[in-house]
């Protein structure tokens, strides 16, 4: 049985914050997209873009504004726009290999030290 994204439960508190970031999709020929966060977690965040976006893919993503090298993910769902929208949404995962606490450049509260 399937559930709706809002009844799965969350393994950590998202930070809401809207950021600006660049997406690259190396699948797509190294295609640089503007796009824009929802929220974020230690382990991912959502965005959102202009352009669909395909589960299973990677891309890199890096924030606009502070300078910090990007870090890959992979397309964990997708939200297609509302009717008379253009806007889409993805829920990335953040890749084994760039799991270091600071998704975004930014250390989200359950990974500061105590």
């Amino acid at each position: 049985m399937s559930r709706s994204l809002s009844e799965v439960s969350r393994r950590e508190k998202r930070i809401f914050v809207s950021l600006p970031v660049t997406l690259r999709l190396a699948s797509e020929g190294d295609v640089v997209v503007s796009a824009s966060t929802v929220d974020y977690s230690p382990r991912g965040l959502r965005v959102r873009a202009d352009v669909p976006f395909q589960p299973g893919k990677d891309l890199e993503v890096a924030v606009k504004s502070n300078g910090n090298r990007p870090k890959s993910y992979k397309v964990v769902w997708v939200r297609e726009p509302s009717q008379g929208q253009s806007v889409y949404e993805a829920g990335l995962e953040l890749q084994r290999e760039s799991l270091d606490h600071q998704v975004l450049g930014y250390n989200p509260p359950s990974a500061l030290p105590s």
